[in-house]
């Protein structure tokens, strides 16, 4: 090689590697500067998300507005979750939002994987809520306890009382009704302490209920209207109907049927305007109620027929099962009786399937006159055609012969409604 060209060659090596080592520098550069803005952006997108948060959980928090019990739901510290805990915890409140609530059980067993104690307490809660909704009150009442437990082991006394209030609400189911109102007092005396007025308006609704189931209508009322304020004041629309509702069904207890069916369809009007099926779905039963107490079957039928559509779309089985129940009696009164056996039966299927062992006493009424009209056999057939299987149906029959001996000529009225006030298993009609 010429002395010149070599000369040449090592310059332009020598100016490739600096070029190379520039363009490096450079590169290097551009990708610290994005890297840092990259950071920041992020920091500003959680920081705007943790923001958010308890936002948009409060337009799908507290699903369960079915009267007459109040299931009360916990956010916890689950609004500044790492996305481990948070991620699954979204997902979870999307199936809820969807009424999903198996799916939504499943997530929130995921989120418990990397969740601290406190969140532990909200997920428990949460998980409870679901199974509450699906009937499940056993794995509901297990999942509340071990909220409440882990809340008092981390000393989060706010963080308790939303599974004591629904404990509250499971031993009301079942009957046990001091008990109930000790569980709700003392989920009360907790928010307001901590002077978290908002949070009280559901123990105040399940008090009031409590109240009404043991004849006390004046002091269910008294804590129906307060419940109503703070929900009114908190904007909370969807608690406003349901109060909006429960101060309805005191004036339909004390016969002010104009009253109640004013507050009913109040009630109607501000659960359309929140979207909430849940409410919509009670408010077109209570109204469809007072059609029938008034002896308008047909308005009656609509209303109830319509609630049904929608409790199952949502899902809830309870609701399905109330309303089956309903329109069973309206046929009867119809004189519809093949269609009611159908109707009572699959409501009644139903009920069993929840672990309600024995349905309400209305439906038993109905089901004596339509086994006055059809005869045995074909009673048989159609209570199988409705789901019901060979023990339950003889069961059934057995109580109705029962019945009879004791109130041989007795119809059923069109007064007395299809109510599920206790869904507990084994419990009385």
């Amino acid at each position: 090689m010429e002395p010149c060209a070599a000369k040449i060659t090592a310059v332009g090596t020598f100016l490739q590697q600096h070029l190379d080592v520039a363009a490096l520098l450079v590169i290097v550069s551009v990708l610290c500067v994005a890297a840092i803005q990259g950071i920041a952006v992020l920091r500003r997108h959680r920081q705007e998300l943790r923001r958010l948060r308890p936002k948009g959980v409060r337009a799908r928090l507290d699903v369960m507005r079915r009267d007459p019990d109040k299931m009360v739901e916990s956010l916890g510290g689950l609004h500044e979750a790492d996305p481990a805990v948070w991620q699954p915890f979204e997902h979870g409140l999307a199936a809820i939002a969807a009424c999903q609530w198996d799916e939504a059980i499943e997530h929130f067993r995921a989120a418990r994987a990397k969740a601290d104690e406190t969140q532990l307490a909200a997920l428990f809660n949460q998980t409870g809520v679901c199974h509450y909704t699906r009937g499940r009150h056993d794995h509901a009442l297990r999942n509340f306890e071990e909220s409440v437990r882990l809340a008092r082991q981390c000393g989060d006394e706010q963080g308790r009382a939303p599974a004591l209030g629904n404990i509250g609400v499971i031993l009301h189911d079942s009957g046990e009704l001091d008990r109930a109102l000790d569980a709700l007092n003392e989920a009360l005396a907790i928010v307001r302490k901590h002077a978290d007025h908002r949070a009280a308006a559901p123990y105040l609704v399940n008090i009031g209920n409590i109240q009404r189931d043991k004849g006390e209508l004046d002091r269910a009322l008294i804590s129906y209207r307060e419940a109503l304020e703070i929900s009114r004041r908190a904007g909370d629309t969807p608690s406003v109907a349901s109060g909006l509702r429960n101060i309805g069904n005191i004036h339909r207890d004390k016969d002010e049927l104009d009253q109640a069916l004013q507050r009913y369809e109040e009630a109607l009007a501000v659960s359309r305007g929140a979207g909430d099926r849940a409410g919509i779905a009670s408010s077109l039963s209570n109204i469809g109620s007072i059609h029938r107490y008034r002896g308008e079957l047909d308005e009656a039928l609509t209303f109830h027929e319509r609630a049904l559509a929608l409790e199952r779309e949502i899902g809830h089985e309870a609701g399905v099962a109330t309303e089956l129940g309903n329109i069973g009696l309206m046929l009867v009164s119809k004189g519809l009786h093949k269609q009611a056996v159908l109707t009572l039966g699959e409501s009644l299927a139903i009920l069993l399937d929840l672990g309600v062992a024995r349905g309400p006493r209305p439906a038993l009424l109905a089901l004596s006159e339509c086994d006055d009209r059809l005869g045995r056999e074909r009673m048989q057939e159609l209570l199988k055609q409705a789901g019901l299987v060979e023990a339950a149906r003889a069961d059934l029959l057995d109580r109705i012969d029962q019945m009879r001996l004791k109130r041989p000529r007795r119809r059923v009225s069109r007064r007395v409604p299809f109510v599920l006030r206790r869904l507990a298993a084994g419990s009385p009609s």
